[in-house]
């Protein structure tokens, strides 16, 4: 759930997360931004049982308490520490051009960069995020 300008083209009207766009056209659902700052060969690579050091950590956001525990526990479930990073709106902090998105680190890490990104900001237009 992650806007990738170079697969969806530029979308100077798109300024909130992708994930309440997704909830906007399910309404009645629970969304729960999950696994998307994380590469797909980290998924793989970097599972590691509760309790380990510096284990890799990934960020959730959400609106509904239940669906977020339920989806930490899953996280969890699947060897890695899970991060709440807020509510759906908050998702914009670890999508493409944040500080975290890519990061494959642990969860004091991927707070601090949670931390370092605009709560809340819109996500970068294309040319903003390539700098």
């Amino acid at each position: 759930m992650n806007y990738w300008w170079e697969v969806d083209g530029e979308r100077p009207d798109l300024r909130f997360s992708s994930s309440e766009l997704v909830q906007a056209f399910l309404p009645g659902s629970r969304v729960v931004k999950a696994f998307n700052h994380l590469g797909y060969h980290d998924l793989e690579d970097r599972t590691s049982p509760p309790g380990t050091a510096a284990r890799t950590a990934i960020a959730i956001a959400g609106d509904d308490p239940a669906a977020l525990a339920t989806v930490a526990a899953l996280v969890d479930e699947l060897g890695f520490d899970p991060v709440i990073a807020g509510g759906l709106a908050e998702g914009v902090r670890f999508e493409p051009g944040t500080p975290l998105f890519g990061a494959a680190v642990d969860a004091g890490s991927v707070r601090s960069m949670l931390d370092r990104a605009a709560r809340t900001a819109p996500p970068p237009l294309a040319g903003e995020a390539r700098g």
